[in-house]
C-alpha cells in the first residue's frame, strides 16, 4: 500500500489558511486541487469531535466540506492518509455507521451527537454537560495542553501507552468512569493515534508530543510525517489491551509492566 503523498506532511502549519476565504465545493478545494496540500475547514464545511478525521478532510482525503461520507470513503481515507490496514479501516468505517443508525452517508457533525460514538472523560474536548444533542468539537486548549504536560513520564518528550493509561484514569476520575464501549472507544483513540503517529515502534516508544499537539491543535498532518508501516487490528487490539490492563492496575495502584 503506498504511503501517503509528501505534499500533505512538508506544508507549513498556516499553509493555505492566509488566503482569502473560499468555498469547498462538492467537497473539493480550488486553492489546493487535487492535492493532499493542507486546507483548513472553510465557511460551511463541518467538523467532528475526531482529530483524525478532520486532519483527513483538511488534507482532502476525505471531502474537504465534511459532508456526504460514504463508508468506503472512510476506509479509503484511513487506509490512504494513516496507512491503517483494510480490515481495521472496515471496523471503524462501518461500526461507526451502525453505531450512529446511518447506513448510507454521514457529515463529520454527526459524529458529535452525545453518547453514540462521542463521549464524555474526552481527552481534549469538555463534557456535554447541558443535555445537548451535539458535543463540542473545538479542542479546548487547556486540556490538549493539561495532556500534553502528562506526557513524558516514561519515554523524554514522548507519549506512551503508560503515559496514555494514566491519562485516562485521571480523566475518569475528573468525569466519571464510562460505560463498557465509551470506554473502549476512548482507549481507542490514543492508542490509534499513538500507533499511527509513533511509527512502527510506538508500543514500546510512543509518539512524540510536538507531532502529538500539532496534529490536535491544528488538525493537519504533522510536518514531515508519513506513515512507516501498516497499523493493524491486532497490533491495535494490543496496544488497546495494554493500556486497559494498565488502567486497572493503576486503579489498584500496581507498578507497571512492560508493554510489546
Amino acid at each position: 500500500m503506498s504511503s501517503s503523498p509528501s505534499t500533505s506532511t512538508k506544508s507549513h502549519p498556516s499553509a493555505h489558511s492566509s488566503t482569502n476565504g473560499h468555498e469547498h465545493p462538492q467537497g473539493s478545494c480550488p486553492v489546493t486541487g487535487k492535492t493532499y496540500d493542507f486546507c483548513p475547514a472553510q465557511a460551511g464545511d463541518v467538523r467532528s469531535p475526531c482529530p483524525a478525521l478532520n486532519a483527513l478532510a483538511n488534507h482532502g482525503y476525505l471531502p474537504r466540506d465534511g459532508k456526504n461520507i460514504g463508508p468506503w470513503d472512510l476506509v479509503h481515507g484511513l487506509k490512504n492518509g494513516y496507512r491503517i490496514s483494510t480490515l481495521l479501516a472496515c471496523l471503524l468505517s462501518f461500526g461507526s455507521m451502525l453505531l450512529l443508525g446511518q447506513y448510507r452517508s454521514l457529515s463529520l457533525s454527526d459524529l458529535a451527537r452525545h453518547n453514540m460514538i462521542e463521549h464524555n472523560a474526552s481527552l481534549v474536548h469538555k463534557d456535554d454537560r447541558n443535555g445537548a444533542e451535539y458535543a463540542p468539537c473545538k479542542v479546548n486548549r487547556k486540556l490538549l495542553e493539561a495532556l500534553c504536560a502528562d506526557g513524558g513520564k516514561v519515554v523524554p518528550d514522548r507519549m506512551t501507552l503508560e503515559d496514555a493509561a494514566h491519562i485516562r484514569v485521571k480523566r475518569e476520575v475528573e468525569c466519571g468512569v464510562l460505560d463498557g464501549v465509551h470506554a473502549e472507544i476512548a482507549r481507542g483513540e490514543i492508542v490509534i493515534a499513538i500507533g499511527v503517529l509513533g511509527g512502527k515502534d510506538a508500543a514500546k516508544n510512543g509518539v512524540t508530543i510536538s507531532a502529538l499537539h500539532d496534529w490536535m491543535q491544528h488538525e493537519r498532518l504533522p510536518v514531515g510525517w508519513k506513515p512507516d508501516h501498516t497499523q493493524g487490528l491486532y497490533q491495535t487490539y494490543k496496544m488497546a489491551k495494554y493500556v486497559r490492563d494498565r488502567m486497572k492496575e493503576i486503579k489498584a495502584q500496581k507498578p507497571p509492566v512492560e508493554s510489546h
